[in-house]
């Protein structure tokens, strides 16, 4: 019973998030996944492994695959740091006079829903032809059918209409105009200027498949312009009529889209549960306002955060909802299914763990399903989020709370090769057959345990007990590791400006692309190329 129970001893998340990656390695479809934590990205340098001067392990020089949806151990640093970029927009949107409007999205869903079928639904998919090609428009873009979100973004009723000329030429030869004025939408009247998306999917015993969507929208600003080119030249406190008012136009367009799509997807639009949080009003949309109590002091502890004064009480509650609304929306790889009926896709990785590594009663493992079904939902997982984001600010938004950056892949792998910036006060090198050695072996935890304990000599004793050779293994002084951080760092710095400069030129191509299909349309001559100004 004694050994039972300690087999039931909960596992501390960073061995969890090991354990799930280890799993990853083994059973993946994705090449990047398969190697992420075990493929060394320089052989000349090795593996670095030491020991922060706050006492835990730092591992440098492996490569990290950055897939948010499928590595545990690299979506919980992109989540953590997506998590504080949104905490940030939150905060400087609350303390410019701005509303927050937490949302959640859901769609119904049975035993039998296909993935993939309903994350397109919802999310929008790539377009093909009757080959499988991907369709492009005029500038390369590869095109994609809008999903339910999609729609809600571009919906009139929301977005509005801008002023429209319409000119034809007469039977007597004489030109004819007619202008359509421009009509406002709900956007206008609620003050919208972007949202910040984040998906996340879990999966019940008894209801299969759940992707749902977290929203934070940005309300309250006055724009010169659209939301994603514009400018916020103020801030209003919208009024409740138009909060409500957007609330059922959100309910009625999102059931709609869904409805159409699948009706089989349709949510309930009442709720005959009494006392329910939502209020009789179905489960398909939740919206929560989030206002700052005290805008001035807000921004006086923004501004001077590092002067050591602690937050008022009125800017600690802002602080608590805004980082309590990041947190839903971007952080889901903290989170757990309830009890063994509702589970993570990570928690299907981390009970192939138990079962198939740990030796764990299938009855005892965390999650459910047999092996085999883990496996295949796992990989129907994979199918369906393959290439889709899974947090995504509006175009435009970043820049109305003065952040810059993007949602690519490439820039999420900025935060998973974020370097440490404790300083190291020692530890070991590893050749690439030795940290080989110790991958095969499952040991990496073991030589946690040492880096942490400064133990470092035991490392090659580790090492050689695994049938490695021990002078593949050396330690390094504090000198040395500064040095290889710095290089490190130095590294992720460059990468990061190279990408920011890539954005840069592909958002201005983006645009002059749409421009000239404009003048073409228009019947005007092409203009020359210009030369680009971020060359």
């Amino acid at each position: 019973m004694a050994e039972a129970a300690a087999r039931r001893k909960p596992v501390p998340p960073p061995v969890r998030r090991w354990q799930g990656r280890k799993v990853l390695n083994r059973i993946t479809q994705h090449g990047a996944c398969a190697g992420c934590g075990k493929r060394v990205l320089d052989p000349d340098s090795g593996v670095i492994h030491a020991r922060s001067t706050k006492g835990y392990a730092v591992t440098l020089g492996l490569v990290r695959c950055g897939r948010i949806w499928f590595c545990p151990e690299c979506s919980s640093a992109i989540r953590r740091g997506r998590t504080e970029e949104v905490k940030t927009g939150a905060l400087r949107w609350l303390a410019k006079g701005g509303i927050l409007a937490f949302v959640v999205l859901t769609a119904r869903h049975n035993h039998n829903t296909a993935l993939a079928h309903l994350a397109a639904a919802m999310w929008g998919e790539a377009m093909t032809d009757a080959d499988g090609e991907a369709v492009r428009d005029r500038s390369g873009r590869a095109r994609r059918a809008p999903g339910a979100y999609q729609r809600l973004l571009t919906d009139p009723a929301f977005y509005g209409r801008n002023e429209a000329t319409r000119t034809w030429t007469r039977k007597d030869g004489s030109i004819g105009t007619s202008v359509r004025p421009a009509t406002p939408g709900i956007r206008h009247r609620i003050g919208y200027v972007g949202m910040v998306r984040a998906s996340e999917v879990t999966r019940s015993q008894k209801n299969g498949w759940h992707p749902h969507m977290n929203l934070l929208g940005f309300l309250g600003g006055q724009l010169d312009g659209t939301p994603a080119k514009g400018k916020v030249v103020g801030h209003f406190e919208p009024t409740e009529e138009a909060l409500e008012e957007w609330e059922d136009w959100l309910r009625g367009l999102w059931t709609s889209a869904l409805r159409k799509a699948d009706p089989s997807f349709e949510p309930s639009t009442d709720c005959q549960i009494p006392g329910c949080k939502c209020k009789g009003k179905g489960h398909g949309v939740t919206v929560h306002i989030i206002r700052s109590a005290d805008d001035k002091a807000l921004l006086e502890y923004l501004t001077k955060v590092q002067d050591g004064k602690p937050p008022s009480d009125s800017v600690k509650g802002d602080l608590d909802a805004a980082g309590g609304a990041a947190l839903e929306t971007a952080n889901a790889s903290s989170k757990t299914g309830r009890g063994r009926k509702t589970m993570t896709p990570f928690q299907m990785l981390y009970r192939l763990w138990d079962i198939e590594v740990g030796g764990l009663d299938p009855r005892e493992a965390e999650g459910y399903g047999t092996v085999e079904q883990c496996r295949a939902w796992w990989w129907e997982y994979e199918q369906a989020l393959a290439g889709r984001r899974a947090i995504e600010w509006t175009r435009g938004l970043r820049g109305h709370v003065d952040m810059v950056g993007d949602d690519s892949e490439e820039s999420d792998l900025l935060y998973v090769y974020e370097p440490d910036k404790a300083p190291l006060t020692g530890g070991v090198v590893m050749t690439p057959d030795a940290h080989a050695t110790v991958v095969g072996a499952d040991a990496e935890m073991d030589v946690k345990e040492i880096i942490e304990s400064e133990c470092y000599d035991s490392v090659a004793d580790l090492v050689a007990g695994l049938g490695g050779r021990r002078n593949h293994v050396r330690i390094a002084t504090a000198e040395e590791l500064a040095e290889a951080q710095e290089a490190l760092y130095a590294r992720v710095l460059a990468r990061r400006e190279e990408l920011e400069r890539q954005a840069r030129i592909a958002e201005y191509e983006a645009d002059q692309a749409a421009l000239e299909r404009e003048r073409l349309l228009a019947g005007q001559p092409a203009l020359p190329h210009p030369t680009h100004p971020h060359e």
